[in-house]
């Protein structure tokens, strides 16, 4: 992909070479002239940090005390002045048992994973963490309040390891409007373009594979791209959102210190977030030869990895030419530390395990024998489940960043291609 060339207003009367940070881009169609965009915000807006270990007996005893009562306020110690979380009982959708919620320091813990039993080990913690959370302390503060001596990992788990990091990484900026032939510029590997325009307010979670615009009558177009367990990028209207969400004075407060000042409270102000989801990272950490199973190795790469996701999802001016908007979000916006100009090249991690291909071909096996009875993929996936080494089956798939909702499109589609191309006629 081509980009402009970037001059000043001084390169340009001094005529002088071009100027890497100027906002006057000079392509084969003319100039335009970005001076007018205002990047109020560059952040890590969402943190999920995943670790594997074993439940500690002395957390279940007081768990199930505590499940006799609804809307429980607990400490994780007896310490009274420690960190006190609402605490509920999680339906298995969520794929976790309980849940700790602390909104005034911004922090919630999916706790005992529904596939894994409470005694064995497992992907049994998830600690997710907000903005304000993550904008309040440095990296190795928040790493050491996760993982540290007396860290949070370890009130729950025994032997805690790091074990997968998600992380959303947002730009939000001021003076500049999406095309409105934004979706047939952009260029983006997700197949399935839908529209949902006017609509108030949607539930974004269920959208896979897709290019969805949403908004009301008066807002501007709105766009989720790609899928949550892949590279997600969404667009809309932050000024709308926080105002639904109850948070104008802190954003107000954070867009005001990173612009210096320059943020027009009077302007709206446009979001533009990467979701990356922790198997993309994982396999990032794979393509540099380094491990990335944590908040705090990710952090030197968070500009690197902004820049790999924006590269994947672009808006264009023609085939070849990126647009100037979205080169400038490529070459300007860092997150916490420069880029280190690091060459990203995925690479899933070749398993070295024997078992792998036991593994493999029972699954295909079971796929073949129940795509001739004319299973589907939940039947097919209730079957494996009754096998004694569906533990093992299960451990081999969600170490490669494939879960429940994952493995059953998995088998959906090997169903499919059993019965299309395969010879699974129906059994006599």
């Amino acid at each position: 992909m081509k980009r402009s060339e970037r001059y000043s207003i001084e390169s340009l009367s001094n005529g002088t070479d071009q100027d890497r940070r100027g906002l006057i881009f000079a392509n084969k169609y003319g100039l335009t002239d970005l001076s007018g965009v205002n990047v109020v915000g560059a952040s890590v807006d969402t943190v999920r940090q995943l670790f594997y270990g074993t439940p500690k007996s002395i957390l279940l005893e007081r768990i199930q005390r505590w499940e006799a009562n609804k809307d429980q306020i607990v400490t994780l110690t007896d310490n009274p002045l420690s960190m006190k979380w609402h605490f509920t009982r999680m339906g298995k959708v969520s794929g976790y048992r309980y849940k700790f919620q602390n909104n005034e320091e911004g922090v919630v813990i999916l706790f005992g994973s529904f596939y894994r039993t409470l005694e064995s080990e497992g992907d049994h913690l998830k600690i997710e963490l907000s903005p304000h959370y993550i904008s309040q302390r440095p990296v190795k503060s928040i790493w050491g309040e996760l993982f540290g001596l007396g860290g949070l990992a370890h009130a729950f788990l025994s032997d805690a390891t790091p074990k997968g990091v998600a992380v959303h990484l947002a730009c939000d900026y001021q003076g500049y409007d999406l095309p409105d032939d934004f979706i047939f510029k952009f260029s983006t590997y997700s197949r399935t373009f839908k529209a949902y325009d006017g609509i108030h307010s949607i539930d974004l979670s269920d959208f896979t594979e897709a290019v969805a615009t949403y908004g009301g009558k008066n807002q501007a177009k709105n766009y989720l791209i790609g899928q949550p367990r892949s590279i997600q990028i969404c667009i809309y209207d932050k000024s709308f959102e926080i105002k639904k969400s109850d948070k104008v004075d802190y954003f107000t407060r954070e867009w005001g210190w990173y612009s210096l000042g320059t943020y027009d409270p009077d302007k709206s102000v446009r979001r533009i977030e990467a979701r990356i989801h922790q198997s993309i990272i994982r396999e990032i950490g794979n393509g540099l030869g380094v491990e990335l199973e944590s908040f705090e190795q990710v952090e030197k790469y968070l500009t690197d990895i902004w820049r790999y996701a924006i590269s994947k999802n672009v808006l264009m001016l023609d085939k070849k030419l990126i647009d100037p908007f979205w080169q400038l979000l490529l070459e300007d916006v860092e997150f916490l530390v420069p880029a280190q100009n690091t060459f990203i090249c995925r690479k899933k991690k070749q398993s070295v395990d024997p078992v792998s291909k036991n593994i493999t071909s029972i699954v295909g096996n079971m796929i073949s024998l129940c795509a001739r009875q004319r299973m589907n993929a939940n039947q097919v996936y209730s079957q494996l489940r009754l096998l004694a080494v569906w533990p093992m089956i299960d451990a081999y798939y969600r170490s490669r960043g494939i879960y429940k909702s994952e493995f059953i499109q998995f088998l959906e589609k090997l169903l499919c291609l059993r019965r299309i191309a395969g010879s699974a006629t129906q059994a006599a």
